[in-house]
């Protein structure tokens, strides 16, 4: 109504106009228009209800997961193999329906690491960067600069400060323990040994485990350790392998695996323990069992933080302690015996023992300390 009232004032103002610019010129006066009759009006509308905002849009949540791994060594190195067997199974599961793909980089030097570690970030196309404990400075030195992803390296030897960078480890020194059983009964000459890589916490844990074990069954025996200061050196392990040999030793636990399975073959009867994967395949005539690492409970564990940080935008928040699991948590197991070369009650005895550590029974302490 407001709207017509004052389109009906501007013609009146409108006309009025014209007949004062027209005045002047005096026209015979016209006869009055017959006023006209005042349009009909209508209703105004009722004013239409305000539409209400549309909810905003619901971010839909991911669904696939790109991971890297930065291996020190070659895929095929156990603690390699490890990773990648856990990547595996953990991708066949598929939590939260996720398609998860990864890929690796091998044989990256300590020296090389920060560089390569920024060049896989920056291509943007990882959600998440695992790495050896190698390269726990390196990560330290540029997560912040890549806050979106989840960053996480392994092993002894570290320190965790939170944040993106997450500190994971598994402990496998109870699986030693029983390998050290069986190695304890077969032995005939009283003296088993390990070839290790480093006097590293992580590694002689599971030694400790592994002649702890041993003595359990056999509380007289010797034992020996070797380190040959490398995560990867079958010339080096062959060499450590083949003098504990000589000096007695008819067991060995192969802490730096490759080299002590052959120092092993070319001996006469001399059985070995394969280490952080099942490495029976390998040398099935002297592999006995292997004391086996599994990260499954470890990548889940990533996979729940990355998961709440993209879907609740919950901020990455690493614990400052690592996150370790042990051997009832899924952390790690002994592979099975090979039955070739181990006497039946010796499996049995062995996988007793096993079901005692799962259900609390039997308590095997981590022992980093010096190996004795």
């Amino acid at each position: 109504m407001m709207r017509l009232t004052i389109r009906l004032l501007a013609a009146v103002l409108a006309f009025s106009t014209v007949l004062v610019a027209c005045g002047d010129d005096e026209p015979e006066p016209a006869a009055a228009p017959e006023p006209a009759e005042a349009p009909a009006t209508t209703a105004a509308p009722e004013p239409a209800p305000a539409e209400e905002a549309p909810e905003p849009a619901a971010s839909e949540d991911p669904t696939s997961l790109h991971i890297a791994v930065i291996f020190g060594n070659t895929a095929d190195d156990t603690w390699s193999t490890s990773m990648l067997g856990a990547l595996n199974r953990v991708t066949a599961e598929a939590p939260y329906d996720l398609d998860i793909t990864y890929e690796y980089f091998e044989n990256i030097s300590y020296a090389d690491g920060e560089r390569v570690l920024r060049q896989t970030a920056e291509t943007g196309e990882f959600d998440m960067i695992i790495a050896h404990s190698t390269y726990s400075d390196s990560i330290y030195a540029i997560r912040d600069d890549f806050p979106e992803i989840l960053w996480s390296f392994t092993g002894s030897g570290n320190e965790g400060r939170g944040g993106n960078g997450y500190w994971l480890d598994v402990l496998p020194h109870e699986a030693a323990y029983l390998a050290g059983i069986a190695a304890g009964h077969l032995s005939e000459t009283g003296m088993i040994g390990s070839v290790a890589a480093f006097p590293f916490p992580n590694v002689n844990g599971p030694v400790n485990g592994f002649f702890a074990g041993a003595r359990s069954v056999n509380p007289d025996i010797e034992t020996r350790v070797t380190y040959i200061e490398s995560w990867f050196d079958p010339a080096a392990a062959q060499e450590a392998g083949a003098a504990l040999i000589e000096e007695g030793a008819d067991s060995l636990y192969a802490a730096s695996t490759f080299g002590t399975f052959q120092a092993a073959l070319e001996a006469d009867r001399v059985f070995t323990i394969g280490d952080l994967d099942d490495q029976e395949a390998l040398a099935p005539e002297v592999v006995i069992t292997s004391v086996m690492i599994l990260w499954d409970p470890g990548l889940k564990v990533l996979i729940d933080e990355w998961w709440a940080h993209e879907t609740a935008g919950e901020a990455y928040d690493a614990p400052t302690e690592r996150i370790q699991f042990y051997m009832s948590e899924g952390g790690a197991d002994i592979a099975p015996m090979n039955e070739a070369l181990v006497p039946a009650e010796v499996i049995a005895e062995v996988n007793a023992a096993r079901d005692q550590i799962l259900n609390g029974e039997l308590v095997v302490e981590f022992n980093p300390g010096d190996v004795n």
